[in-house]
């Protein structure tokens, strides 16, 4: 057993078992399975999902979990030595009192406007703080809430966590209901409003008038009543005048029902078709989605980091090869690879021009709209240059502009035209401001030129 938290004292009482990690398959199927994952996470006070989960976004991987086997897997293969490391990090970060440094802290979700904040709870010295929300764990942790007892809240029948398989099987289940209902609607004809109003109120009448009818036949049949044997008036006369009289009658009795029958025009209008509406599904995995592409982002940012140090050691060709086996692998193009390689530059931005010019400028030449990755760049160098390395270079923006002109990153009419173009929004006006010295440059030079060619004439 080793001391949480590490340390080599014997007399420590919080203890966890050491990671036991296991790779498994080979080429694009490697992995590698946290075998004791929910042993490590009971110690830990933790879900062993939490645990697993961390140590995926910490290596750029994705990770799946095994509830019968209560272990996690994480794409690639990793040493044990690397996961024990991870979940040290993940003890410091997610499990010891920040200020005690005693893993006697309880997590939880706050309430009311602070409900997407996760809280710290130590019991040991009653510290009460919010977490690195920042970390992409914190957004996992929120779409998977921690229960009292160190697992993850199930799904219940008042609304509780579901599962991504639960969801699944609820939009199955809520597809094929609305299969049912409207195949029910379609075995019943429509009635038309315009009449139905009309045909209750005359069968209403109709209903009356024969109630109003069975009352005087009643009456009638009181009046005859004299209180005598009447059995002898049962009998039928069948001579040839009563049963003509009788065949009138009937007849006459016919012809008035046909009549009311066509005034009323009771008859059913012919059943409409009425057209079938599918009911749109919300798509309730969202998170999920959006989880998976930033993992896969991640992954493929590890493999370009990877392929930026071959370029920096010298070995372009190694470097060129990387990046062409990434683009096959995961579908992508020169520009999206662009934006991965830019995504790498930091505040020495203008020396790793230099330093991967090579590479660059190839995959500049691969690029089969080279106006539009132009464009993607220019959007890209805004970011770095105005958001995420500010302070250090957006007074360096001619230097670096010229830097990317020079190995033919950037032509003049793309550059010419962004910053004629403007833009509405604060970071790109920032960025055109500084850029204004270089732009200059460039019409200036292009006039000289404009001047040159008409002396020679």
């Amino acid at each position: 057993m080793l001391n949480i938290g590490g340390g080599d004292d014997p007399a420590y009482r919080y203890k966890m078992p050491p990671v036991v990690g296991k790779k498994e398959g080979i080429g694009n199927g490697k992995k590698t399975v946290y075998v004791n994952a929910t042993e490590v996470g009971k110690a830990l006070k933790r879900p062993g999902q939490y645990l697993v989960k961390y140590c995926a976004v910490e290596l750029g991987a994705v990770s799946t979990w095994d509830k019968e086997q209560g272990s996690g897997t994480v794409n690639g293969w990793h040493d044990t030595a690397v996961l024990q490391e991870r979940t040290n990090k993940f003890i410091k970060e997610w499990v010891l009192c920040p200020r005690c440094k005693l893993p006697e802290t309880t997590m939880e979700l706050g309430s009311g406007k602070k409900s997407k904040d996760i809280f710290f709870d130590c019991k040991a010295c009653g510290y009460h703080g919010v977490a690195d929300m920042m970390h992409k764990l914190a957004a996992f942790i929120l779409n998977n809430p921690p229960d009292s007892k160190g697992g993850i809240l199930e799904k219940t029948a008042d609304g509780g966590k579901k599962t991504k398989e639960d969801r699944k099987a609820a939009k199955a289940a809520k597809k094929g209901k609305d299969k049912d209902d409207d195949e029910d609607e379609d075995d019943e004809p429509m009635k038309d409003e315009g009449t139905s109003g009309n045909l209750t109120s005359n069968r209403d009448k109709l209903a009356k008038q024969a109630a109003l009818g069975a009352q005087a036949d009643k009456a009638v049949v009181e009046d005859d009543d004299d209180g005598e044997d009447d059995d002898g008036d049962w009998a039928m006369d069948t001579s040839a005048d009563a049963v003509k009289a009788r065949e009138a009658k009937a007849q006459e009795s016919f012809e008035k029902i046909e009549a009311a029958t066509k005034a009323l025009d009771i008859s059913d209008p012919e059943p409409a078709k009425k057209e079938k509406k599918k009911k749109a599904v919300p798509d309730e995995d969202k998170f999920g989605d959006e989880e998976e592409i930033e993992a896969l982002r991640q992954v493929i940012a590890v493999k370009v980091r990877a392929a930026m140090v071959s370029s920096a050691e010298g070995d372009t060709a190694a470097a060129i090869s990387s990046l062409m086996a990434i683009a096959k692998e995961h579908d992508i193009g020169p520009i999206d690879l662009f934006g991965f390689l830019l995504a790498e530059f930091n505040e020495t931005a203008v020396k790793q021009l230099s330093t991967h010019k090579t590479v660059l400028t190839k995959l500049m030449k691969a690029a089969p709209d080279k106006k539009k990755t132009q464009k993607f760049i220019l959007g890209q160098v805004e970011e770095l240059l105005g958001e995420r390395q500010k302070d250090a270079l957006l007074k360096k923006t001619p230097v670096f502009l010229k830097a990317m002109y020079d190995i033919d990153l950037l032509d003049e009419e793309t550059i010419v035209k962004w910053f004629d173009k403007g833009s509405k929004k604060k970071l790109g006006k920032a960025v055109r401001e500084a850029a204004e010295p270089f732009v200059n440059w460039l019409k200036e030079a292009d006039e000289d030129d404009d001047d040159d060619d008409d002396d020679d004439e």
